[in-house]
């Protein structure tokens, strides 16, 4: 896992608690000591118990992990990034007497060799969209092994009260990674400047990474240094109340966008590029607007357009919210459990 608390993570959590909460069911997590999930962990009081290593390589982790599920005995082993599903894959072919779950969250195909051989020891694979589970199967995953479950959030987190600000806030929310697209936005935010339709306006930008630098040059260039806000790590939901306006300019691998649920969840309009797991959340026009992927040009129309037409930003956020009943992390959780109950008996 990683050093910060990012969608996956929170997933776990969700998942966890739905467990705690459920009858016959008896959930602990397996994480490295230093994981950020654990706090919340400990806040929930849900068991769990942590590794001496974030590594999957190190043979102490798995050593540990053994020790872990001899005292613990579970049913089912669920993993959720990849180094967790070469633990997974490890552990069953040592024990063999567990069902394996693993849930893969990003629409890379799989790498050859024992990156695609860990998946295969799977009982099930679960896909967070559509669009994974295909590229699973397209990999050569038995179709028959496959799930999808979009992940959900807790949209009681969320506040729909919006601090305002005497200029246009447009906003994205994510790591500074290159399948977020944020240079997209950045060379959006260039082509606005030549609307004189738009009242003055500013960009926020919450999240850290390897390519801040980059994208703080890319700004530069631009002359836009002083519009765009590049905040680092924050919560999405101390940054929501004051954006007006929510971009999602990821390029590949996204899932199950859960930025699109938190703009739902915070009233905000949502504008989202067209990749086909974004697709499978946003239909144009109803729960949000859609751009071509990488086309700066339509992301930076698509912006004006929600600024100068109050009716249509009023319907995206209505219909945002009604979307956003499919994708509670209670209605996850369900899903996940009904999948324990089939592969437990």
């Amino acid at each position: 896992m990683g050093k910060i608390l990012r969608g996956g993570q929170r997933q776990v959590f969700y998942l966890a608690r739905g467990l705690a909460r459920t009858p016959g069911f008896e959930p602990l997590v397996v994480l490295p000591a230093k994981a950020p999930l654990r706090p919340l962990l400990e806040e929930a009081g849900i068991p769990h118990v942590t590794l001496p290593s974030a590594s999957d390589l190190n043979p102490l982790t798995l050593f540990s992990l053994m020790r872990v599920t001899a005292r613990f005995r579970p049913d089912v082993i669920h993993t959720n990034d990849a180094k967790g599903a070469s633990l997974g894959a490890l552990l069953k072919k040592l024990r063999g007497n567990c069902r394996l779950i693993h849930s893969r969250r990003v629409s890379y195909p799989l790498k050859t060799g024992w990156s695609k051989r860990k998946y295969l020891e799977g009982d099930r694979l679960v896909a967070v969209s559509g669009e994974i589970r295909d590229v699973l199967v397209a990999c050569g995953v038995p179709a028959e092994k496959t799930a999808v479950i979009h992940s959900g959030i807790d949209a009681t987190r969320y506040t729909r009260e919006k601090r305002r600000h005497p200029m246009l806030t447009i906003g994205a929310v994510g790591a500074l990674s290159s399948q977020k697209g944020f240079e997209v936005l950045i060379d959006a935010l260039g082509a606005l400047k030549e609307d004189d339709s738009l009242p003055a306006w500013q960009c926020l930008i919450a999240g850290d990474g390897p390519l801040f630098s980059q994208l703080k040059a890319r700004a530069d260039r631009l002359d836009l240094s002083r519009s765009i806000l590049f905040l680092g790590h924050r919560d999405s939901r101390e940054v929501l109340p004051e954006i007006d306006i929510l971009t999602v300019p990821s390029v590949d691998g996204e899932g199950s966008n859960a930025v699109i649920k938190e703009g739902w969840a915070s009233g905000t309009p949502v504008i989202t590029s067209d990749l086909p797991s974004n697709l499978e959340l946003v239909a144009h026009e109803l729960n949000g607007l859609v751009f071509r992927n990488r086309d700066p040009r339509e992301l930076a129309r698509a912006i004006s357009r929600v600024h100068g037409e109050p009716h249509l930003a009023a319907r995206l956020v209505e219909n945002g919210t009604a979307s956003l009943a499919d994708y509670t992390d209670e209605i996850m959780a369900a899903k996940y459990i009904e999948i324990y109950r089939t592969l437990a008996g």
